[in-house]
């Protein structure tokens, strides 16, 4: 099975420099999160708009917490919080995520539908200070219990994705870890190798 690697936006880069990096490291990405509490409704339509002129394909794009809007622009993606109680029928939706943080939580997204789920955080990270990770036993345990992919996030270096896909995960979140990066393809293409690597590992 071909291990996902997503990467989500931070909301730390100017639109101008989400843009310019999200173009040069789409090659090896899997799915583009655009998760922007702060654009306007605008602002997310010209990001879909100028990707897809960049030839960024939409089926890569997903968008967080906004299906009405997906769905009008066309983007097959799209990615809930894991307290949302999103009920009404997305079907439409080639790419429907939750974020989720127990076995509880990952069983029920399963029964609402979810084609995969992005559980963590696995190691400490910057993003959580004071929040204890959930830890490699934690992920697999999530793993077992549904038959959707589990993508694991939170403090994932490339050299941490192989013991991640070891405990069950069917792929890795990044968000700083590419986009802060100093060269952002380049740190693109590491954890697309590591996915690579680890997914043979593990299969052997």
């Amino acid at each position: 099975m071909k291990k996902a690697l997503h990467v989500i936006s931070t909301g730390k880069q100017s639109f101008e420099d989400w843009l310019s990096i999200t173009v040069r490291i789409q090659p090896w990405v899997d799915f583009i999160h655009i998760r922007e509490r702060s654009w306007s409704t605008e602002m997310i339509k010209k990001g879909v708009a100028d990707l897809e002129k960049h030839g960024v394909p939409l089926t890569k794009i997903i968008l967080n917490s906004q299906p009405d809007l997906a769905l009008q622009l066309g983007v097959p993606g799209v990615h809930f919080p894991e307290k949302s109680h999103e009920e009404r029928d997305h079907g439409r939706f080639l790419t429907k995520g939750y974020s989720v943080h127990s076995v509880e939580s990952a069983m029920d997204k399963q029964k609402r539908g979810a084609q995969y789920l992005i559980f963590g955080h696995i190691y400490p990270t910057k993003s959580k200070p004071g929040l204890p990770p959930r830890g490699l036993a934690a992920l697999k345990a999530v793993s077992s219990a549904v038959q959707i992919p589990v993508i694991a996030i939170g403090g994932i270096t490339p050299q941490r994705v192989p013991e991640c896909l070891a405990a069950g995960a069917s792929g890795v979140a990044v968000l700083s870890g590419v986009y802060e990066a100093e060269f952002p393809e380049q740190a693109a293409k590491a954890y697309k190798q590591s996915l690579w690597e680890g997914r043979h590992h593990a299969e052997i």
